[in-house]
């Protein structure tokens, strides 16, 4: 009898990511710089999971119109946590005509630019990821595949597994692997004229007719992004907003500045804060806190300016505008100042606080907090003048109608319960954070081996310190961390760039510290892995115009 050969070991690494999105590719990049701040250490072997030829856009920046704005001022967008203007000092070193193909002609920090030019500069960031790591001796794979499972191991490593792909052995994992996609609507899914997410928003206008009627389920951001690009290519159709409260997120004054420092919510200033309060912070106190900042800054805490107008979303977006045109709103530069602090905040709150604020007040928080530039508030606007645009609070579900191909959308008004049809449906709802209903194949697996238990403020639970695995016994998982969305239960507002790139250089800079630390291993690279140097997923340091999308 023939004895059956032994499987072979699989290959070793030192750090792997998955996902090689925004998220990522900081993270990715904050760590090769840690390593380079410490010289003479053991070059390390990083393997970047990331089905997509270039790294580096991932979902959220991909290639689309440019009508598709940034809702944070470019000064604010980085992937380093420790030099805020890295996005505007590239696009102050490209080329003046491939930028005029973004409709950019001057570099403004506080300007909200195109989404996809913000992923341009994430691809060139992946660029110089490579070059820095041949020039640390670092060995950087691209892996094109899909992370569907990670197995943490007796031995403290952990067993990845791409989908295509050979296992690898890892001493970390890095799970960074982006946004759920949202389970809102699962019997609408293969519906003739839905559309899931309104991203890419070229989508919607290369597939909508410019007469049909549209009905986006949604208010915030998403929704607004949706509108936007629909009213930039000319849709003559009626269009719909709906949501539970029918509230439009606040508009940014383009005349806000960032105070120079906050003395509740700051993170010190936040320790002293709830050090005063027996160690913990409520909802209250963080109010009063948010009220002082504003006053420090001669701001007004009308109930209308901060809390926003009620009823009729057409007059409450003709009074924000009109406030945000004629001056700055510093309740609006105070809200924005908290991302420094903003976890720390959240992890300070009780239990029992943070349930109070996901049933009374996030709603609010998300409209009010969340605001959305001038240009695109305009846009919404004249789509309010044309009687085009109708937005409407009391959604109580849709379906779609085989028979005739139309959705029905119902509302609870005053009068009874009304029934609205449309051609289209966006759900505008944003993406999913619940990590035990979604059936993404590594989320799932995970709660499903016990390496992981759901948050259920949203996401998965992490330990607050490392960003680690907390599995379903309670003990930390060391080898496995987690960044961006599916981090949003312990770290509140990860979906901010600032605060995803802050988050990203804290884990960088641990785990870098670990890996310094431990006995070299063979990096063993799979044979069908390509090598850094066969992908040329970037765009050139100055490209030229054709180079535009």
């Amino acid at each position: 009898m023939t004895r059956a050969p032994a499987s072979a070991p699989p290959a070793a690494t030192d750090l792997a990511i998955a996902g090689g999105g925004s998220v990522g590719v900081s993270f990715l990049y904050q760590f090769l710089l840690a390593l380079q701040a410490a010289p003479g250490v053991r070059p390390p072997t990083i393997h970047l999971f990331e089905p997509q030829a270039a790294p580096g856009p991932g979902d959220a920046y991909q290639d689309d119109l440019r009508s598709n704005l940034l809702n944070i001022p470019a000064g604010n967008m980085s992937a380093r946590a420790d030099h805020r203007l890295d996005f505007v000092d590239w696009l102050r070193e490209q080329d003046a005509n491939w930028l005029q193909g973004f409709g950019v002609t001057t570099i403004d920090p506080a300007d909200f630019l195109p989404r996809p030019l913000f992923g341009a500069y994430l691809r060139a960031v992946y660029a110089r990821c490579r070059l820095l790591a041949e020039s640390l001796g670092v060995t950087l794979a691209h892996v094109p595949s899909r992370v569907h499972r990670v197995t943490p191991q007796p031995d403290g490593r952990v067993l990845v597994q791409p989908d295509p792909g050979a296992p690898l052995a890892a001493r970390h994992v890095v799970l960074c692997n982006g946004n759920l996609p949202s389970q809102a609507f699962p019997a609408l899914e293969g519906a003739a004229g839905y559309f899931n997410s309104p991203y890419p928003v070229s989508s919607l206008t290369h597939t909508i007719a410019p007469d049909a009627s549209v009905c986006i389920v949604g208010t915030s951001l998403s929704a607004v992004d949706a509108v936007a690009a629909l009213q930039q290519a000319g849709h003559r159709g009626p269009i719909l907003c709906v949501s539970r409260n029918g509230r439009l997120p606040s508009v940014r004054s383009p005349h806000n500045r960032a105070p120079s420092t906050l003395q509740h919510l700051s993170r010190d200033g936040a320790l002293r804060l709830a050090a005063r309060h027996g160690g913990a912070l409520t909802l209250d106190i963080i109010w009063q806190a948010l009220q002082e900042e504003v006053r420090a800054l001669q701001g007004s805490l009308d109930d209308d300016d901060v809390l926003g107008m009620e009823g009729d979303a057409r007059a409450a977006l003709d009074d924000e505008i009109r406030r945000s045109s004629a001056a700055p709103r510093p309740w609006q530069a105070v809200a924005a100042a908290t991302n420094a602090a903003v976890d720390q905040i959240w992890h300070l709150l009780p239990g029992a606080e943070r349930r109070r604020f996901q049933s009374q007040w996030r709603s609010i928080w998300m409209a009010r907090r969340a605001t959305f530039p001038m240009r695109n508030a305009l846009k919404l606007q004249s789509l309010f003048g044309a009687n085009q645009l109708r937005v409407a609070a009391g959604f109580a579900g849709c379906d779609h109608d085989s028979a005739t191909g139309l959705f029905r959308t119902r509302l609870r008004t005053a009068d009874g319960q009304i029934e609205h049809l449309s051609q289209h449906l966006i759900n505008a709802t944003s993406f999913s954070v619940d990590a035990q209903r979604t059936d993404d194949p590594l989320v799932s697996q995970l709660l499903r081996d016990g390496h992981a238990q759901a948050d259920s403020h949203g996401g998965l639970a992490l330990d607050y310190d490392t960003g680690c695995l907390t599995n379903a016994g309670g003990q930390i998982v060391a080898g496995v961390s987690v960044l961006g969305s599916l981090a949003g239960g312990t770290y509140f507002w990860t979906t901010s760039m600032d605060v995803n790139a802050r988050l990203a250089r804290d884990q960088a800079e641990r785990i870098a510290a670990t890996l310094r630390a431990a006995p070299a291993i063979d990096p063993g690279i799979p044979g069908d892995i390509p090598s850094p140097e066969r992908w040329t997923a970037h765009r050139p340091p100055h490209p030229a115009q054709a180079a535009s999308s």
